[in-house]
């Protein structure tokens, strides 16, 4: 099913006759980041990223309409683009520190508003000690960076979606060729965002697989929510461990430094 990413207010509960279900965490998980938005007038700030921020905006658009919080897309580097808001939410992801410049400038933008930001369920590269309203962050590591934080899991694992195809590959082995690859990779091996246009083909080319082994957080998630056995391994810093250690291992991932250790695990 495709989503619009779309402002305005839904009612919560909406679409009504859907076929989507929660297959990870319900609504009720991200209470605490939803209802302090309920009655303000919301501008969103999406984040620079790929076809995995995607699905956490996706997530995002779901999570909203079931708490029917009203939001509209926002650029802040417009002329008064803060006006008639109440508060600015910047879109969830692993970008907070100074590692990615485009992220952190959109918030230099976002603070330069006047308007209070609020910073969706991240993960910190690095510390980033500015003054927002309030941060949550998505995994127990990234605490010490920014120890106000409130946790708060990523969007994506309250995703509701249709139920999955059946597999019709067996192993697929997916990962990163950017800066947060971690290690030596086996030859020939694909990164997924670069084989997906949009969220749903990542949830749709995940399902394909009975098994998967990948570093990409988020193709993790989308083989989880497909009901996939998924190892997720480790990238060059705390996101992949701590997501695994706070939220994914009860979910039933599994977790491995390195490839060879996911493969070989398996054939043990």
């Amino acid at each position: 099913m495709r989503l619009s990413l779309r402002c305005g207010r839904t009612k919560a509960g909406d679409p009504k006759g859907s076929s989507l279900s929660h297959h990870l965490l319900t609504p009720a998980a991200f209470a605490h980041v939803c209802e302090p938005l309920l009655g303000r007038r919301v501008g969103y700030v999406r984040p620079e990223g790929n076809v995995g921020d995607r699905l956490i905006e996706v997530a995002m658009v779901q999570l909203f309409a079931e708490y029917g919080i009203h939001w509209r897309l926002v650029s802040p580097a417009e002329p008064r683009a803060g006006e008639g808001l109440d508060v600015l939410a910047f879109g969830g992801g692993g970008n907070m520190g100074g590692r990615y410049p485009g992220n952190h400038a959109l918030r230099t933008q976002a603070l330069a508003t006047g308007v209070p930001v609020v910073i969706l369920p991240q993960s910190f590269t690095g510390h980033e000690d500015r003054p927002f309203a309030q941060v949550f962050v998505r995994e127990r590591g990234s605490l010490a960076l920014r120890p106000d934080g409130i946790l708060a899991p990523d969007l994506a694992l309250g995703l509701a979606m249709a139920e999955p195809r059946r597999p019709d590959r067996d192993l697929g082995l997916y990962l990163r060729r950017d800066q947060e690859r971690g290690g030596r990779k086996p030859l020939f091996v694909r990164d997924p965002v670069r084989l997906c246009h949009d969220p749903f083909d990542y949830l749709a080319f995940a399902a394909r697989h009975r098994r998967i082994v990948t570093d990409r957080l988020h193709f993790a998630v989308a083989g989880l929510h497909a009901g996939r056995e998924v190892t997720l391994v480790a990238n060059d810093y705390h996101k992949n461990r701590s997501m695994h250690e706070t939220w994914l291992a009860g979910l039933g991932c599994r977790f491995a430094a390195t490839p060879a250790e996911a493969l070989g695990r398996r054939a043990a």
